[in-house]
C-alpha cells in the first residue's frame, strides 16, 4: 500500500519558489520599464531581458505543470471546510492559468507588432501575422493580467498564512507542504 505524501516533491518546491521570485521580479521590472521614457538609454535592453526571462518563466511553468501532473500531490487537510477546499482549488487553477497567460500575452504583443522576440539573443520564431490591433489587445491583456495575478498571489499567501497561524491544529498548516 502506497504511503500518502505530506509534502510536494523537492522539484515541485524548488519550481514553486523559483517561479514565485521570478514572477514578482518580472512584474516589478515590467512596471519600471513601462514607466521609462522611450529615449531612456537602457529601456530597450531591459525589454530584451524582460522578454528572455518571460520565455524562461513560461518554460518553467510548463515544466511545473508536467511535474505536478506526474508527481504525488498532498491531499488538502480533512479539517478544512468545503468552501476552503473549493477556494484553494479555484485559486490554484487561476494561478496556473494566469502564470501561462501573462507571458503568452507578452509574447503575442511583440509578435503581432512584428517585433523580434529573442531568448537571450536567440530569435524565437514568430507564429502570427502582423496585426497592430491584435498587438494592442495583447498589450492591454499584458497590462491587466499581472494585477489579477498579484491579487491571486495575495489570496494564496493570505490563505497559507491563515492556515498556518490562525487555524487550530497542525493538520491545517498547508504551508509546510511547500517548505
Amino acid at each position: 500500500m502506497a504511503t500518502e505524501t505530506t509534502k510536494y516533491t523537492l522539484l515541485m518546491r524548488i519550481l514553486h519558489w523559483l517561479i514565485a521570485v521570478l514572477i514578482l521580479g518580472m512584474i516589478g521590472v515590467g512596471w519600471y520599464m513601462a514607466g521609462l521614457p522611450d529615449e531612456h538609454p537602457t529601456k530597450y535592453d531591459i525589454y530584451a531581458i524582460h522578454k528572455s526571462i518571460g520565455i524562461t518563466l513560461l518554460g518553467l511553468i510548463v515544466i511545473r505543470l508536467l511535474v505536478r501532473f506526474f508527481s504525488p500531490i498532498p491531499k488538502l487537510p480533512q479539517e478544512l471546510a468545503w468552501w476552503e477546499k473549493l477556494l484553494t482549488k479555484s485559486v490554484h487553477f487561476l494561478l496556473y492559468t494566469l502564470m501561462l497567460l501573462v507571458p503568452i500575452s507578452g509574447y503575442l504583443m511583440s509578435d503581432f507588432a512584428g517585433f523580434p522576440v529573442e531568448w537571450f539573443g536567440v530569435e524565437v520564431p514568430g507564429f502570427v501575422e502582423d496585426s497592430m490591433e491584435s498587438s494592442q489587445d495583447a498589450l492591454d491583456a499584458h497590462g491587466i493580467l499581472p494585477y489579477i495575478l498579484l491579487g491571486l498571489i495575495a489570496l494564496h499567501l493570505l490563505g497559507s498564512l491563515k492556515h498556518r497561524f490562525l487555524d487550530k491544529g497542525d493538520n491545517t498548516d498547508v504551508l509546510k507542504r511547500m517548505l
